[in-house]
């Protein structure tokens, strides 16, 4: 069996294992008669989407802004609703876009909304997309370590995590995954608008993906290497689009992923100690440090551009005020590539496993709660409140967190990042 076989069956694998624990069961019970999984793992777009937007269409739920558009929904009847016009989500356009889709498809098959149908098709529709890019996610990968002479065992497991199962299907993260590593392939064979495409259009799925492509912007400008515009502007047709048909919704986004967007990082520390000052420095330091990272990646040096890709998105990463455990799907494989020792690939192993249990353990903050202070002697608090620091939760976070950080700062120096670099321009 030849590599690239390898690496599509691990991907297949990983794929329908995150569709089984995932799969809701109404779905589950018409597929197979019962549910395959007791308790589900969290599926953030079917529970924000399916539930949240297109069950809540019938009860007047929270998100809709077109009240004709929603009772059409809600009656079942064949209608695209717009993002953003017809209904307003703190999310980017192409995962609106999807949403929409989904909502579509499934009164187009004559199912309404809170129809186990209904739920089985919304399941269907978003597992297909996330695994689908997840194989093309592997597979593209996959020729990025070859072009780079990775060794094999980094060619073929660079996916293999227990994140990746426990989040390939819940947020379109999938999708993010593909778009950077194409772009990370497209960096290594010295394509660097086809880069910066991907980069941009990647953004349409996951914001951050526009930090990274900041830096190939500035390199440009600095002439390190060399970007054609025009594909790259195009590319962010979704956002044009959807900040002409509504300029308020889509610039209320982007405010609050400035203003209100932390989400299991460090930055839970210093806001809790500090309130929301706290966040406006961490903020304002995050800022701070992307630029001084921009700085570097002009520096002299010889590794190639892909490795200062991968540093400073690694950074950028951990170093965000949001850090939710689907950022692993992004971090593991590229942390993968260059660590080598025992002692740093089990590190990064026991930090992709307590990120696998941050979902399951959300739900469960009292109970843990109660039973932390029945046999460790402990006076928390018994409520549900996983962002709180006195939270076993945020115990097993802020301790992934330390330990993403001593990983991502030692495969920066692995990789030998800010060191000097020639890409050609092409």
């Amino acid at each position: 069996m030849g590599e690239k076989a390898v690496v599509f069956l691990i991907a297949l694998a990983i794929g329908l294992a995150s569709f089984i624990i995932h799969m809701p069961p109404e779905a589950s019970a018409i597929l197979f008669g019962r549910p395959l999984v007791q308790t589900p793992f969290y599926d953030d777009f079917y529970q924000s989407i399916y539930n949240g937007l297109y069950v809540g269409a019938c009860g007047g739920g929270s998100g809709w802004v077109n009240g004709d558009v929603m009772r059409l929904v809600c009656e079942g009847r064949r209608v695209f609703p717009i993002p953003y016009v017809d209904y307003k989500l703190n999310q980017p356009p192409l995962y609106l876009l999807l949403a929409s889709l989904s909502m579509y498809v499934s009164n187009a098959l004559g199912f309404k909304p809170g129809l186990p149908q209904a739920s089985l098709v919304f399941y269907l529709l978003q597992s297909f997309v996330e695994i689908m890019f997840l194989i093309a996610s592997a597979l593209i990968y996959y020729r990025f370590t070859r072009v780079i002479e990775a060794p094999l065992q980094k060619r073929l497991l660079s996916l293999f995590f227990p994140s990746l199962i426990a989040y390939s299907i819940y947020s379109l993260d999938t999708l993010t995954l593909f778009f950077l590593v194409s772009s990370l392939y497209y960096s290594a064979v010295h394509k660097t608008t086809y880069s910066a495409l991907m980069l941009a259009l990647g953004s349409s799925v996951n914001v951050f993906l526009l930090i990274p492509l900041a830096l190939l912007v500035y390199l440009d400008a600095r002439g390190r290497l060399q970007i054609n515009y025009i594909p790259v502007l195009l590319s962010l047709t979704p956002y044009i689009l959807f900040l002409l048909a509504s300029p308020g919704s889509l610039l209320d986004y982007l405010t609050y992923l400035i203003e209100g967007s932390s989400n299991n990082g460090l930055a839970i520390i210093l806001s809790s100690l500090t309130g929301r000052a706290g966040y406006g420095l961490w903020v304002g330091l995050y800022m701070a440090v992307i630029y001084m990272l921009l700085l570097l990646g002009e520096r002299p040096g010889g590794g190639g551009f892909h490795t200062v890709l991968i540093s400073f998105t690694l950074l950028a990463i951990v170093l965000n005020p949001s850090l939710p455990p689907q950022s692993l799907v992004l971090m593991t494989p590229l942390l993968y590539l260059p660590l080598t020792s025992l002692q740093d690939l089990t590190l990064l192993y026991a930090t992709d496993f307590l990120n696998t249990l941050v979902i399951p353990m959300w739900f469960k903050d009292s109970t843990l709660r109660y039973y932390a202070n029945m046999y460790l002697g402990l006076n928390l608090p018994v409520y549900d409140n996983p962002f709180s620091l006195d939270s076993p939760v945020q115990w097993v976070v802020q301790a992934r967190n330390i330990l993403l950080i001593t990983l991502v700062l030692k495969a920066a120096s692995q990789l030998s990042w800010p060191r000097v670099f020639k890409v050609n321009k092409r």
